[in-house]
């Protein structure tokens, strides 16, 4: 009975693909297909691949339980996504900047690139057993700068009615540089979303879409990075150099992208099993078990109080010298309540999913409220971008925005994205660029002066973004 709900809701996410992409309106870069792609990752490919673990540790009567609760908030999500009023709320947030200075953007990568590279050497120079300050881990995030540059340039470079190319491959070449340097370091998130931004960028700055044999490259090159960098990280047969890395990724067996798929696992001894039976309580779908059964029986919900931290993490400790990291105490106590491990008031690490925080923040009624603010807000955002896909910066802004659908599925909460790092890293340098975009406009129309991507759409306000 367990599975039914499991396969009710791969068969879900499967009609909804198939439907969406035979539709004319089909668009790989809306939110909802990398959305879709961690709750199948987690909610259903998890759900089968651990089922032994989860029916051994948590019993069968709670993981029918919970299976259910992945079924019903996955139609609930869908349901608001498609409601329509997200539209209304697009329709009301301020338009773009129209203009788009070639000057501002040639003047300000570089910098970014500086500002990247500089971050990535104290993060090449770090010590992984050092025990890092806050303001140490908060520099060792701006690599992401190059990221940001990459996108930029390419979007300059094929924008307008003239291309750039050489800014297009400069970019390339940018965010190329950016997914190898996280490779090496073994994180496998950064080079992912290189990947995705930098296909996004160079698409829709032409108002085009991929053909789907460029979206399966595109996924398998993204399953290949996050696997590589997964594998360099657990290396324990190669030099940590880049020979080392080198001789690391002419030797790399492709099957082992199925580890990540999680349709196999590794042997204490190396070896590959299928559906082995292992403890599967760190990985998403154990902590989402870990939270149904423990909370709030053994213990409290946290009643959102995590999401305090969009707010609280921008207000620095020099200001708020005891500031409080809001829903870390109610997580930890949550783990060491329910875990099938020793865990203490310390414990980091592990992510429970998206349902997990639903289920620490309050339960079902709080998977409600929070997956339908997900739906309206990621649909909004969307409904905005197809409003002015047109604008230079909508193009930029977008691709370095929408891979964070998947980033809600399986963090600690769906926000994390935001204040742990977008909020202060990327964000900061799209408003620059919409400020000055938007001062610049009104000189622009009057002197005529050039050194613009001039785009200026018609009815603009009009254009009504298509269902998926």
């Amino acid at each position: 009975m367990d599975q039914n709900y499991v396969y009710a809701t791969a068969a879900i996410i499967a009609t909804y693909l198939v439907c969406g992409m035979f539709r004319k309106s089909f668009d790989p870069f809306a939110p909802v297909w990398l959305f879709l792609a961690g709750y199948a990752q987690v909610y259903v490919v998890q759900a089968i691949s651990h089922r032994d673990y989860a029916l051994d540790a948590r019993g069968l009567e709670l993981v029918t339980r919970a299976n259910f609760r992945a079924l019903w908030a996955l139609a609930w999500f869908l349901l608001v996504y498609h409601c329509g009023a997200s539209r209304t709320f697009a329709r009301g947030l301020p338009r773009p900047p129209e203009p788009w200075s070639v000057p501002l953007v040639s003047a300000v990568a570089p910098i970014l690139i500086a500002w990247g590279l500089i971050s990535a050497g104290f993060e090449f120079n770090s010590d992984p057993n050092e025990l890092m300050t806050a303001e140490a881990a908060l520099l060792r995030q701006f690599p992401i700068m190059m990221l940001v540059a990459g996108i930029l340039l390419i979007v300059t470079g094929r924008s307008g009615p003239r291309d750039r190319p050489a800014w297009t491959w400069i970019g390339v070449g940018v965010v190329t540089l950016y997914a190898m340097i996280w490779m090496f370091k073994g994180k496998r998130s950064p080079p992912l979303f290189g990947v995705l931004a930098a296909v996004c960028a160079f698409y829709v700055a032409k108002g085009k879409r991929p053909s789907k044999p460029v979206l399966a490259v595109t996924a398998l090159v993204g399953a290949l990075v996050v696997t590589l960098a997964i594998g360099w990280r657990n290396n324990k047969n190669y030099e940590l150099s880049l020979s080392g890395f080198s001789r690391y990724v002419a030797d790399f067996d492709p099957s082992a992208i199925l580890i990540n798929l999680n349709l196999k696992t590794r042997d204490d001894d190396g070896s590959f099993k299928t559906n082995g039976l292992s403890n599967h309580e760190t990985e998403e779908y154990g902590g989402f078990l870990l939270m149904m059964d423990t909370v709030p029986a053994k213990s409290d919900h946290d009643y959102g109080s995590s999401y305090l931290r969009i707010f609280s993490t921008y207000i620095p400790r020099l200001v708020w010298r005891d500031k409080p990291i809001y829903g870390r105490e109610e997580w930890a106590r949550a783990w060491i309540a329910g875990s099938t491990s020793k865990r203490d008031e310390d414990f980091t690490g592990p992510a429970i999913g998206l349902l997990g925080a639903t289920q620490l923040n309050g339960g079902a009624l709080a998977t409600l409220i929070v997956l339908a603010v997900l739906a309206i807000s990621t649909r909004t955002a969307y409904d905005y971008f197809r409003m002015y896909s047109t604008t230079p910066w909508v193009q930029a802004w977008w691709a370095l925005t929408y891979y964070n659908a998947w980033l809600m599925t399986v963090n600690d909460d769906p926000f994390v994205w935001f204040y742990y790092i977008y909020g202060h890293t990327t964000l900061p340098p799209l408003a620059f660029f919409w400020i000055c975009n938007k001062l610049a406009a009104p000189t622009h129309a009057a002197l005529g002066l050039t050194g613009y991507v001039g785009i200026e759409p018609e009815g603009v306000g009009a254009v009504t973004p298509g269902p998926l």
